[in-house]
């Protein structure tokens, strides 16, 4: 891979140099799940030597009195957003972080999840604690290709056009349905399913691209320029020394409103534990156990152990999604 992030190392390093001189300027790193941030957090590690100790704060949701306690005079701590749940009493932790944060004298390097941190900007201003945020940015199609193909040679690997699709195959609806529960009873509620792919393959113009040009702008467009999520879709398509533009565009959402509520968590956390999701769906009367069932069905997200995440390749689709019932923004 490229180097990434050096213009943030950059902004870093002035941080540190800045605090080394008496002037403390704590820093947010906020960036979109899968983003691959915590190759960025690695250097800052490196950079900040015996000085410097990194936590997840995971790791301080039931102890944060740890943190008190914790060496080190630059405290990174990763995943800072998992010290609030969106219930009533769910901001305890995370305001008695930020109380912390202000009495101390140390430097914090934080990290954030977007979405949570767009929530919690507005709710608790959080800008007022952090005066320095870096927004690691969306990627090109060019950066994109630039970071995926630095491994390889020029000319190695073979770009193969995916065969154009038969007349029955571009059918622009098709039937969809999801599962609700009316009454205590579990039914099927009919949906249309638009297939956007069909759409764009009805509106493809006649003059033709190189196959790889063709292959990284489809894989910037589906991955939204995430690199977490573009790394992992290059990952599905290369068949060494294949590169096959079989990308699957990323599903149709039709989803109630609670139901996307409940998905909505989910993405603000990045992952999180069944039980964790039933602390605040509970309240609610919502089952953590159903939606996840159902979520899992729609292939929007994946059950690993007890934990609960987004499938990477359908973060653009419900990023949409929740944005349209403005669940997130």
């Amino acid at each position: 891979m490229t180097p990434r992030f050096e213009e943030e190392i950059s902004l870093i390093k002035k941080v540190i140099i800045d605090f080394g001189e008496g002037h403390r300027s704590n820093l947010a790193v906020i960036s979109d799940p899968f983003y691959g941030e915590s190759e960025l957090v690695d250097r800052v590690e490196g950079m900040t030597g015996e000085e410097g100790i990194r936590i997840n704060a995971r790791t301080l949701i039931r102890d944060l009195e740890a943190l008190e306690d914790a060496r080190g005079r630059i405290v990174i701590i990763e995943e800072v957003h998992r010290l609030y749940r969106r219930k009533i009493g769910g901001f305890d932790t995370m305001n008695s972080f930020l109380k912390m944060l202000v009495c101390s004298d140390r430097l914090f390097i934080t990290t954030w999840n977007s979405y949570s941190w767009k929530y919690l900007d507005e709710v608790l201003d959080l800008g007022r604690y952090f005066s320095r945020q870096i927004k690691l940015p969306k990627m090109g199609a060019d950066q994109i290709r630039d970071m995926l193909l630095s491994g390889y040679e020029e000319g190695e690997l073979t770009f193969v056009e995916e065969e154009p699709p038969k007349a029955e195959e571009l059918k622009v609806l098709s039937r969809g349905s999801y599962k609700k529960t009316l009454m205590g009873h579990c039914v099927q509620i009919p949906r249309p399913v638009v297939d956007t792919r069909s759409v764009r393959s009805r509106l493809t113009k006649t003059e033709k691209k190189p196959p790889e040009d063709v292959f990284f702008d489809r894989l910037t467009r589906i991955s939204d320029g995430n690199p977490g999520v573009a790394e992992y879709l290059w990952k599905e398509a290369l068949d060494y020394p294949q590169v096959r533009n079989a990308l699957k565009d990323p599903p149709s959402i039709g989803l109630d409103y609670d139901d996307s509520f409940a998905l909505s968590i989910v993405l603000s956390m990045g992952s999180v534990e069944v039980e964790e999701l039933s602390d605040v769906l509970e309240p609610l009367d919502l089952s953590a156990e159903r939606v996840v069932g159902l979520l899992e069905e729609m292939e929007l997200v994946f059950l690993e152990g007890d934990v609960v995440a987004i499938r990477s390749e359908a973060l653009k689709s419900v990023v949409e999604h929740l944005r349209r019932l403005r669940l997130v923004w």
